[in-house]
């Protein structure tokens, strides 16, 4: 049954798909829903787990399961989507880290002015940054929004957030160092 509808979408029946989908839907979404910590993940992978097997049919091997082969897919997918989630925690940790430490020192400079001089140089290096850029790193830290919910909102892709925010931080880094040395010369 299963080779008549793929060589039916080979042929260029985009019906014959749309019944796979209908098939295996189910059992890729328990299958991504049990190894990914959110719903909506799970549907995205899902979603490009279908897209991926239409893409590769013509590598499909008929005398291989189609829901085992599907599920091989999905599952490139969700361990490259953990490896993304693990990467973007230590991130976050390591950037908690950096901050905390650096504020921690700031509240033990002989100077009383430390933190102050900080702040300032921060709200005119906010102020310098370009509005989306401001917007995320507003709504993930100040609003302690996830990359996914800012993504949403601003209908844009994770990865975008991700790399504004890492551009939006180097930015603001950058340029508080530059702005701190200025009053440290002056």
């Amino acid at each position: 049954m299963i080779a008549n509808t793929i060589k039916r979408i080979q042929a260029g029946d985009l019906d014959a798909y749309e019944e796979i989908v209908r098939q295996y839907q189910g059992l890729l979404m328990g299958y991504a829903a049990h190894r990914l910590p959110h719903v909506d993940v799970a549907q995205d992978i899902v979603q490009l787990t279908f897209i991926r097997a239409y893409e590769q049919l013509n590598e499909y091997k008929p005398e291989r399961d189609f829901g085992v082969w599907l599920c091989v897919i999905c599952k490139h997918f969700i361990l490259t989507e953990s490896e993304r989630q693990r990467r973007q925690s230590r991130n976050l940790a390591s950037y908690r880290d950096a901050l905390q430490t650096r504020v921690w020192e700031m509240m033990w400079v002989e100077d009383d002015q430390g933190p102050a001089r900080e702040l300032s140089a921060l709200r005119k290096c906010m102020m310098a940054l370009q509005t989306q850029a401001a917007r995320v790193v507003r709504l993930r830290y100040d609003e302690q929004k996830s990359c996914q919910d800012i993504a949403e909102s601003m209908q844009r892709s994770v990865t975008w957030v991700t790399s504004t925010l890492w551009r939006a931080r180097k930015s603001l880094r950058e340029c508080m160092d530059t702005k701190l040395s200025e009053e440290v010369t002056t």
